[in-house]
């Protein structure tokens, strides 16, 4: 179940996620003047933007997403999502697996329900897929050699020393050996006769 709970978060996301990624693109690429260096994308021409719209670039099959910056902004988009979602996830097939489910949610919304009919040419449809799925792999990789650090770990590298007494692991719920009450946490002392835990 949680399998499928995975697939489903990284394909919601997807969903979500990748529409405003390619307006944040569109709009840095304004907002930082990168036409001056003949960076041009044409996502938004000074009118409201439709999702439907939106999602036509995402899938490569406005004619205009295939040119030039808009290709470059439409992949980064999906890559760029495809790296924080792995994140997020965590589970590499679910990931890869979400980016397939989300190209073709994307063609169901727009076939569905905008009534669009959706010609797919390959490979040319999908670039963005196979740079999204290259970027997930890389990324899960990355992900899987970084090790978290732990909070004894950080509180060391700032220079407070923690006695090694508490960072000992102990699996709980334990018994007391005295009195045999269960203990829900890694006490000293047992909360029912006192018996020093420390002391075996």
């Amino acid at each position: 179940m949680a399998r499928v709970f995975n697939y489903i978060k990284a394909t919601w996301f997807g969903f979500i996620t990748l529409p405003v990624l390619l307006i944040i693109i569109q709009f840095l690429a304004r907002e930082l003047h990168l036409t001056a260096f003949g960076v041009i994308i044409t996502l938004y021409k000074g009118h409201p933007l439709a999702i439907n719209y939106i999602v036509r670039w995402l899938l490569l099959i406005e004619k205009e997403a295939m040119q030039g910056y808009n290709l470059i902004s439409v992949i980064l988009a999906w890559c760029i999502g495809w790296i924080v979602i792995a994140d997020w996830v965590r589970d590499i097939d679910a990931v890869f697996g979400g980016i397939f489910l989300t190209y073709f949610a994307y063609i169901l919304y727009l076939s569905w329900y905008h009534h669009y009919a959706v010609i797919i040419y390959f490979p040319e449809s999908f670039y963005q897929v196979f740079a999204s799925l290259i970027v997930a792999f890389i990324a899960s990789h990355f992900s899987k050699k970084r090790r978290g650090i732990s909070l004894f770990e950080r509180l060391d590298r700032a220079g407070i020393k923690v006695p090694e007494t508490y960072k000992r692991t102990t699996n709980v719920p334990i018994k007391c050996p005295v009195c045999g009450v269960t203990i829900l946490s890694n006490a000293k002392y047992c909360w029912k006769c006192g018996k020093d835990l420390e002391k075996n």
